[in-house]
């Protein structure tokens, strides 16, 4: 009888084990900023998008009733697939000499590759393989979906909804603009975010502390920008969280600090705001991890390999407001 337990065997289960644990606490990290729609399937999934409805005043007693159908529609998430793979060179060790290379290190990665994936699902952009630089997903790079990409809806999931950007829309907030003062075309300034507030006072569906929580998504540079506000130094306009490099609530918005915003036609940054429960996060696939042996391969002891599935899509268009921001970084 063989008693030496298969050493292979028994690594791939621990780093599976330890790396699965690992990856479902970095899915939570989207949880501040969208709804997650967990446990999908099929090709497209399909959800209820509805508008807002009103209450109906009443004097005498038995009155009839006058109906006012609340107005739906409906929406398609699709799946975006990925993987990525890696192998395990077993002269690795000898030639990086004393350097310690191990699985820890290569999973490690990984893990911050599937984070990024998952901020482009939702922010519904994609890395330019010519220019390396992100732009916008568009139907032509196959699935659509996320924030700023086309959206799918209609009965049969076909037709392709767009965000309004026209210059002139309710939901654009203008780069130059300015509560007080001379109109200059600018970063993220408070002016703009106070601005974002009241126009979604306006439209009568947020109401703070009721769940619905403000979030927009700002560059590194406007990050900068912001900390040199006079304001943002200043304790008692309650910024001092994120002096400290963190991303907070400022205003009842809480920021999203990513390098993935695209240009606009204009060279400005779009930065965009959306409310966390109008936006879906689906998990077809929650990552799964394998390492496995490939013999085939004469110095390859292992490859270590992940494979995800998701997709986003807005719930309506209503919600979601760009802040083009002009962005010059040293």
């Amino acid at each position: 009888m063989e008693l030496t337990p298969d050493i292979t065997k028994m690594f791939r289960t621990k780093r599976e084990t330890k790396w699965q644990t690992q990856i479902q606490q970095d899915t939570e990290l989207v949880k501040p900023y969208v709804t997650i729609h967990p446990n999908c399937s099929g090709k497209a999934v399909e959800m209820p998008a509805y508008g807002k409805t009103e209450m109906k005043e009443y004097e005498g007693r038995f009155e009839k009733v006058e109906w006012k159908d609340i107005p739906f529609g409906k929406r398609t998430m699709r799946k975006r697939k990925f993987y990525n793979a890696i192998p395990l060179e077993e002269d690795d060790k000898m030639d990086m000499d004393t350097l310690d290379f191990t699985a820890s290190h290569v999973m490690s990665e990984q893990r911050k590759a599937l984070a990024r994936m998952n901020d482009e699902v939702i922010l519904g952009v994609m890395k330019d393989k010519t220019s390396g630089k992100y732009r916008v997903r568009t139907q032509a790079d196959g699935v659509c979906g996320g924030i700023l990409a086309p959206n799918y809806t209609g009965d049969d999931g076909a037709t392709i909804e767009e965000l309004d950007t026209a210059p002139d829309s309710f939901n654009v907030i203008p780069v130059d603009y300015a509560a007080k003062g001379t109109k200059t075309a600018a970063g993220m300034l408070i002016d703009k975010i106070a601005l974002l507030r009241a126009r979604y006072q306006m439209l009568d569906m947020f109401k703070a502390g009721r769940g619905e929580e403000i979030v927009v998504a700002i560059t590194p540079a406007q990050h900068m920008d912001m900390l040199l506000l006079e304001q943002t130094q200043n304790r008692n306009y309650g910024f001092q969280s994120l002096t400290n490099g963190e991303v907070n609530a400022f205003l009842g918005v809480k920021f999203l600090v990513t390098n993935m915003l695209p240009l606009d036609e204009d060279g400005n940054r779009m930065c965009v705001a959306w409310l966390k429960s109008r936006v879906e996060f689906g998990v077809w696939k929650d990552a799964q991890f394998r390492i496995e042996p490939r013999p085939e391969y004469i110095g390859v002891r292992e490859q270590i390999l992940v494979k995800a599935a998701s997709g986003a899509t807005r719930k309506d268009k209503e919600m979601f407001f760009l802040m083009p921001c002009k962005e010059v970084v040293a």
